[in-house]
């Protein structure tokens, strides 16, 4: 972030000391989701999160299919519209 790339040069400290900083903050991060997955408040959240994360394949598919489809009408559309301009 802005802090390691702007900041932590002009005070001349290592990135590399810093950066273990970061991934301790990446697993206090995980320990918060642990603790919010078991409010009831998040219920509903938690389950739309594990559902999305269960799908990511059919949805990666998915947008795989719809950009083919995409780029296939595109090139129709460009032989079309040149097509039309040559006459």
């Amino acid at each position: 972030g802005v802090f390691m790339s702007w900041i932590v040069p002009l005070a001349g400290l290592s990135t590399g000391k810093i950066r273990v900083f970061t991934v301790l903050r990446a697993f206090r991060l995980l320990r918060l989701v642990r603790v919010v997955r078991k409010l009831p408040a998040f219920n509903e959240v938690y389950l739309l999160i594990r559902g999305l994360s269960a799908s990511t394949r059919t949805l990666f598919w998915t947008v795989v299919v719809v950009c083919l489809i995409t780029y296939i009408f595109a090139i129709f559309g460009v032989v079309l519209i040149s097509a039309e301009v040559e006459l």
